[in-house]
């Protein structure tokens, strides 16, 4: 049967007392520079000890307590754009809004009527708030439809039906008045 895995000679060097020796160095390097690392010194508030862990490079928090700048420059990121490349940024969006004005200022009534619609229709967003806003859209207008139609004119039986809901509206008032009228040792 042949024997698998790694050969004896590829094994040897980190196997060898001389690699060990400077493994060790190394884990010993490294454990002093995590250990002279800056920590974070976020207070937990149920036991009030500092959180310990590094900090994130640059910032004196770590990544789970903010590590975000504060005051005026809470909104720049660690890695700033240059002046150039922002100024170049906003000319391009000035440039785009002048093309677009000019754009619409070329269009008719029509089909500026026409563009909006379809920005309305058209908004970013996920499949299903598309469709429920595409279902709102056309209960509204079936609705508005039913408001605008005209009554239909009461038939026969309709008008019957009025005569006696009022007939007993009017009896029903007479029986509350009475209700309210005081009874028995009161009266």
């Amino acid at each position: 049967m042949k024997k698998r895995g790694a050969p004896s000679w590829l094994l040897a060097w980190s196997t060898s007392p001389e690699w060990r020796t400077i493994s060790r160095a190394q884990a010993r390097k490294n454990l002093a520079a995590w250990k002279a690392a800056p920590r974070c010194g976020a207070h937990a508030r149920s036991t009030g000890e500092s959180c310990r862990n590094p900090v994130k490079a640059g910032f004196k928090r770590c990544r789970l307590h903010g590590a975000t700048p504060k005051g005026k420059a809470w909104h720049v990121s660690a890695a700033a754009a240059t002046p150039e490349k922002t100024e170049r940024k906003v000319r391009d969006r000035i440039r785009a809004a002048e093309k677009r004005a000019r754009r619409l200022a070329k269009m008719s009534p029509e089909e500026l009527a026409a563009h909006r619609q379809w920005q309305r229709t058209h908004k970013p967003g996920g499949a299903a708030a598309r469709e429920q806003a595409r279902a709102e859209r056309k209960q509204n207008a079936e609705f508005r439809k039913m408001i605008a139609a005209p009554r239909p004119t009461p038939t026969g039986e309709a008008a019957a039906l009025e005569c006696q809901i009022a007939a007993l509206r009017v009896e029903l008032d007479a029986r509350r008045r009475d209700a309210q009228k005081p009874i028995g040792a009161f009266a």
